[in-house]
């Protein structure tokens, strides 16, 4: 059996060997898909990935998206989500976006203490910062231990977050 891969809100950037679903019809686009309207077209536990780059930030109620994402993929599946990091103008800047997201945004779907909002569980296998301009990357090899304080204290830093995470069912 093929494993089944989702890519969310695909736009433009279709991957091949996924189901590129996304709300305007284009280019690339394999299905029209609200993901803001509940229940998404896909049956419980079918997707053994699904990516979202830039998609969900457009996307009012998160919880019940992260529930969707629960129901339709399986046991282990690897959910890759980038999103912009909430101090960054790329955050602000785009009138269509909603939420805003900070490293531990996805905590409250694991062993959190908050984590009573809904059933859906995920690991989280990594939280990768993407920093503009590449700072990011000289300060780590020049300074390694001034590059918190950096990501801390000086806004536009960070410009975006890359989650990896399992279901855990």
């Amino acid at each position: 059996m093929t494993p089944a891969k989702l890519n969310m809100g695909s736009g433009p950037r279709s991957k091949v060997g996924f189901v590129n679903a996304d709300l305007h019809a284009m280019a690339g686009v394999d299905l029209l898909c609200n993901f803001s309207r509940f229940p998404w077209p896909f049956k419980d536990s079918v997707f053994d990935e699904v990516h979202a780059t830039d998609v969900i930030e457009h996307l009012p109620d998160t919880v019940r998206v992260m529930e969707e994402i629960h129901r339709v993929t399986r046991p282990g599946a690897r959910i890759v989500i980038k999103v912009p990091h909430y101090k960054h103008a790329n955050a602000f800047k785009d009138p269509t976006h909603v939420r805003f997201f900070t490293e531990g945004s996805f905590d409250y779907f694991g062993k959190n203490e908050y984590s009573y909002y809904t059933k859906a569980r995920f690991n989280i296998l990594s939280v990768e910062k993407i920093h503009e301009y590449h700072i990011g990357k000289y300060v780590k090899r020049l300074f390694p231990r001034l590059l918190p304080w950096v990501e801390r204290y000086l806004d536009q830093t960070v410009e975006s977050l890359v989650f990896t995470l399992q279901t855990v069912k």
